[in-house]
């Protein structure tokens, strides 16, 4: 048995032991599209946004065939009315991916403050259980945290750069806890995986 990160379960160690590469392909992939994001913030905002909107319709998509498939009369009806709304905030947002901006904007700077949250609390209390990479989950909530708060004083018109900057930033630490992660994982490899 491996001495390496005590505090982990076996079979977590067995896992990052054999999945290290793929931790670690996935890792460099959101770092480079996290720079990217960094570097073109407008473009990856409008980008962004051009993707829920997509992702609403196919949501609405989803929503009609699950209403058709079983359920009540008040249970179709309420799924229908719920496709309706996913059908015109995807195309709002994929008519007026700029305008849509702003309204994301609300959701990820509330969304980063949650996160932000969770990651701390999750990396306090890792620290204290020998979870790998801990001290970057806790920096990675801290930024999350302060980025929020940043982008929420300047809004409205951080929403042209803000939604590019939030995920270019949550996908570069993310990537890095990622890689991280990996090379925690290769090193158990190396000694046996568990």
């Amino acid at each position: 048995m491996s001495t390496a990160m005590p505090g982990l379960p076996p079979e977590l160690r067995q896992a990052l032991a054999k999945n290290w590469k793929v931790l670690l392909a996935g890792g460099i992939i959101s770092v480079v599209l996290g720079a990217i994001a960094i570097i073109i913030p407008p473009l990856a905002s409008v980008t962004i946004t051009i993707l829920v909107g997509i992702i609403l319709l196919v949501g609405a998509v989803g929503m009609v065939a699950e209403a058709l498939s079983r359920g009540t009369t008040g249970h179709r009806i309420w799924s229908a009315i719920l496709a309706v709304l996913y059908v015109i905030a995807g195309v709002w947002l994929l008519i007026n991916p700029a305008e849509g901006t702003i309204t994301l904007t609300w959701v990820l700077v509330i969304f980063f403050l949650v996160i932000g949250l969770f990651r701390l609390v999750a990396g306090i209390q890792g620290r204290g259980a020998g979870v790998p990479n801990a001290g970057w989950m806790i920096v990675n909530g801290l930024l999350s945290i302060a980025i929020a708060v940043l982008v929420l004083v300047e809004l409205p018109s951080s929403a042209a750069w803000a939604i590019g900057l939030l995920v270019g930033i949550q996908l570069l630490f993310d990537g890095f806890m990622l890689i991280a992660t990996a090379m925690a994982g290769k090193k158990l490899a190396e000694g046996g995986g568990a």
